[in-house]
């Protein structure tokens, strides 16, 4: 995973190959933390982010899950 950080926001990119589509990721946000959950057709790919900040926006490309979030 990497993460960057431009002007006012923080762009998290996690790999997660084989996954295919935005609808097989699952992302909860928790009361201090994000859960990302993600489905390929053989394994299932999980990650907690300790980040407390409002999700912008995400997508998938190339076998990257990029999320988007609001910096302080």
């Amino acid at each position: 995973s990497k993460l960057k950080r431009l002007s006012n926001k923080l762009v998290y990119e996690l790999y997660i190959p084989g996954v295919k589509s935005v609808e097989d990721i699952l992302i909860n946000q928790l009361e201090n933390s994000i859960e990302i959950k993600a489905l390929s057709d053989d394994k299932v790919y999980s990650k907690n982010l300790n980040i407390n900040l409002p999700i912008l926006r995400y997508h998938l490309l190339n076998g990257n899950l990029i999320i988007e979030m609001q910096g302080k």
